[in-house]
């Protein structure tokens, strides 16, 4: 079975805003206590989230008293905001910018004591505040309503033309249509967001290829509502559900091919979570060696079996760029240092931004942790003993890396009872994954296999080599907290793309890139290394092509990105060891 999804399924920008105020707000304990007026979305299980953090919702008025209240992202009516002042707390305008773009628009045109048509659903909170802005006279037009369109307005006045953000193009052009037909004097603004008109095209274009389609979103939710409609449009049988538990196997029996999309208001976790069901659902069906083999290499990369190669890979192209032998004991540290480190964190971290950002991985480390911790603490001591085979010193340096890397979830700061309060671990410290989990790469495949050489490398090519590892890391893990900044911000976790943001990590993540081709280039054109050093730019290569073509799918195959991401260092290894046999 072919699952096809839609490039812009998810999250829209107003969405994602208002989800994003709302837990930034929690985390920086803003007054208490926190409410949403109406529900900030629609979709039931992120306001469950959210609720669960401790952001209620209310749906009057008069039963805000004090604290923080949120108005969320469809906006209110003028009234209701000024009745929110008169009370003193403190408010919070989570209102998508495309909502008030619209809002601005009526209010311009009701100062000029034009009359206002809103094509939308006259029941949806965005339409109903939108109205509250039309003080000169408005009229809300739906689909089923285009008849009685003529005799209800107002035709000897100027009018105003707006539409709810998420309605259908078709039914806002029928509307302007008629108007036109009839002489109207108008000014026509088309409000329909962009987001909303690439999923439906969209859902348009994966209907006609498909034999089922599966919306995924809040029951309640109007443009996902809509999508199913445009989905139902062509005949062919539509799911509209909330969560994967909704999913039969009885009914994809027989489907070749199934497109998912999902509406604004849904989590990507949500749609990760159906995405990995209907995968389950086709392997049992099919139970071929074709899926079996997939299934295996999925367990590689969940364990972190690839990333140990890519560690060993890693150490291959150090030892390469300093000219040393090769030889087997260094890699294999380092592949089971990279193993037994990331498997145990991830043993720790299963009940937390895991279950959001992969949930294929948190059910699998779920079901086998047990195991898994046997499998990690055995890893780690026999790295350890690896290790003295270097060297003494190298068996001291990896205790202490290991010590610091099992520390790394464990709540220390609490125990010595350290002042700030949402800060109990290292992983909690604000931006300090993607510096720890390079600076642990980089200490095992450069510095570790380095205290046991006859001849020490000079300093200047250690460190140029350190700082290459390390950037290549530090890249390799920025990625991936970029594709999972949805579910670390929920969990509260500071990665780097959060304190940037996502568009300036982009920027950093390329610019990088062009730092570690500058510095290869360098490398090779003064000696300092070997000619190995313009192979690797191949790596670089293979990194822009990655982050060029699948990142910007923000639900793509996260097992099959890490594979990939991974096995780049695995190919640095493969380059570096033919460059030193031949």
């Amino acid at each position: 079975m072919k699952i096809r999804l839609a490039r812009t399924a998810g999250f829209c920008m107003g969405v994602r805003r208002a989800v994003e105020m709302a837990l930034d707000l929690q985390r920086e304990a803003r007054i208490k206590p926190i409410v949403t007026y109406g529900p900030l979305i629609h979709n039931p299980q992120t306001l469950k989230l959210l609720n669960s953090k401790g952001i209620s919702q209310v749906d009057s008025v008069d039963d805000i008293k004090d604290g923080t209240v949120i108005i969320r992202a469809h906006g209110i009516s003028p009234q209701e905001r000024s009745t929110l002042d008169s009370r003193g707390v403190t408010i919070i305008d989570a209102t998508c910018p495309r909502v008030s773009q619209v809002q601005a628009f009526i209010r311009k045109h009701a100062d000029r004591g034009d009359f206002c048509i809103i094509v939308g659903d006259a029941d949806h909170p965005e339409v109903r505040g939108l109205v509250g802005f039309a003080s000169s006279g408005a009229l809300v037009v739906s689909g089923s309503q285009l008849e009685n369109l003529v005799t209800s307005i107002p035709l000897h006045r100027n009018i105003c033309v707006v539409a709810q953000t998420t309605q259908e193009p078709k039914t806002f052009n029928n509307v302007v249509s008629l108007l036109e037909a009839c002489g109207a004097r108008m000014k026509v603004y088309n409000t329909i967001c962009n987001s909303t008109k690439k999923r439906q095209a969209e859902v348009d274009e994966l209907a006609r290829q498909a034999d089922l389609v599966i919306v995924v979103g809040g029951k309640g939710s109007g443009n996902t509502q809509r999508l199913a409609k445009v989905a139902s449009d062509h005949g062919k049988p539509v799911m509209h559900i909330e969560t994967d538990d909704e999913l039969d196997p009885f009914d994809l029996t027989g489907i070749d091919t199934v497109a998912v999309t999902a509406g604004a208001s849904t989590p990507n976790w949500q749609i990760r979570q159906v995405i990995e069901k209907l995968k389950q659902i086709d392997r049992a069906e099919r139970g071929d060696w074709l899926s079996r083999l997939r299934m295996l290499g999925d367990i590689s990369v969940m364990i972190y079996g690839w990333a140990a190669l890519g560690g060993a890979g890693l150490t291959v192209a150090c030892l390469s760029l300093l000219s040393e032998p090769l030889t087997w004991v260094p890699p294999t540290v380092t592949a089971l240092f990279v193993f037994s480190m990331h498997l145990l964190n991830r043993i720790q971290e299963r009940a937390g931004a895991v279950r959001f950002n992969t949930p294929e991985i948190a059910a699998f480390y779920a079901t086998h942790g047990q195991a898994l911790t046997i499998i990690g603490l055995s890893s780690s001591l026999l790295a350890i003993a690896l290790s003295f085979k270097i060297s003494f010193l190298s068996g001291l340096m990896l205790i202490m890396m290991t010590i610091t890397g099992l520390l790394y979830s464990v709540p220390i700061f609490t125990f010595f009872g350290f002042p700030v309060k949402h800060w109990r671990a290292l992983k909690d410290l604000p931006g300090s994954k993607t510096p720890l989990v390079a600076t642990g790469w980089a200490m095992a495949a450069c510095v570790v296999p380095m205290l046991d050489f006859d001849y020490v490398p000079s300093s200047l090519a250690i460190l140029t080599t350190f700082i290459l590892a390390f950037t290549l890391v530090f890249w390799r893990t920025a990625l991936s907290d970029l594709l999972d900044i949805q579910g670390d911000r929920i969990m509260g976790r500071e990665t780097i793309p959060i304190l940037l943001g996502a568009t300036k990590t982009r920027k950093m993540l390329n610019y990088l890139l062009l730092l570690l081709a500058f510095l290869l280039l360098i490398l090779g054109l003064t000696g300092l290394t070997p000619k190995v050093a313009f192979l690797l730019t191949i790596n670089i290569g293979v990194y822009y092509l990655l982050f060029a073509f699948l990142v910007e799918r923000h639900l793509i195959d996260r097992l099959f990105l890490e594979a990939l991401t991974d096995g780049n260092f695995v190919l640095a290894g493969m380059i570096s060891a033919t460059y030193m046999l031949f």
